[in-house]
């Protein structure tokens, strides 16, 4: 996992160099990124976003995974899915702005996916904290969005209830979730997602009305995220 972790930050700072070199325009659209521990209903709510009538403007970048489809899962809609061998011949092209392992699976972000979306529209990733904060050094004024759950055995019922995963999986995806929540830190914003509609209420406002972080009542606890995590 360290040298995972020492090759991934070895990445980013080689691309920090030379993103200069992705010839990206002078951008007046917004970039955001939306993240969460998994089961924390990122997913959701992104695709309740893109069925609102104020996302015409908005486009959802799509990611590349080496994991398995999942039922319902199309290509090109959810992820580009690869064969680990594909992924690392574009590691190696240098094809990627950000990548990680997550749970055995390899994820990225590509040069071109982000050039040709973010030419003509606001932006939206889904991404974990790692790819959240390679996009904010490389553009520094991406909205960073953070989903919390209300507890952990919240979140575990959320897993339990999708039924993908078997109980040492989901064991694992908690402890996982303990780092990512105290990762949240780097996220401009906090939305807590106790309540769909609400959750989604609060992702309307930063991502249709412009709201800025100092402006952004969170409902999230101040003392909750010390919770989740200890």
């Amino acid at each position: 996992m360290l040298l995972i972790q020492w090759l991934y930050l070895k990445n980013l700072a080689y691309w920090f160099q030379r993103f200069h070199t992705l010839s990206m325009p002078e951008n007046l659209h917004k970039l955001f990124v939306i993240s969460s521990p998994s089961g924390g209903g990122k997913t959701s709510l992104i695709n309740k976003l893109f069925e609102d009538t104020r996302s015409m403007n908005f486009k959802k970048s799509i990611s590349d995974t080496t994991r398995q489809k999942r039922e319902g899962d199309i290509n090109g809609r959810d992820y580009y899915f690869l064969s680990e061998k594909e992924f690392k011949d574009k590691i190696e092209k240098e094809e990627y702005v950000e990548y990680a392992t997550v749970f055995g699976n390899f994820y990225g972000t590509s040069k071109e996916e982000i050039k040709t979306k973010y030419n003509n529209s606001n932006l939206v990733l889904e991404l974990d904290w790692q790819g959240a904060y390679a996009v904010k050094e490389l553009f520094d004024d991406a909205r960073l969005i953070f989903l919390v759950p209300p507890s952990l055995e919240d979140l575990k019922q959320r897993l339990v209830t999708r039924n993908l995963d078997s109980p040492e999986s989901i064991e694992n995806r908690l402890s996982e979730a303990k780092k990512e929540i105290s990762k949240s830190e780097i996220y401009d914003f906090l939305i807590l997602n106790d309540d769909f509609d609400k959750a989604f209420e609060d992702l309307s406002q930063i991502l249709f009305e412009s709201i800025s972080a100092s402006d952004f009542d969170s409902r999230v606890p101040k003392d909750l995220i010390k919770r989740l995590v200890e």
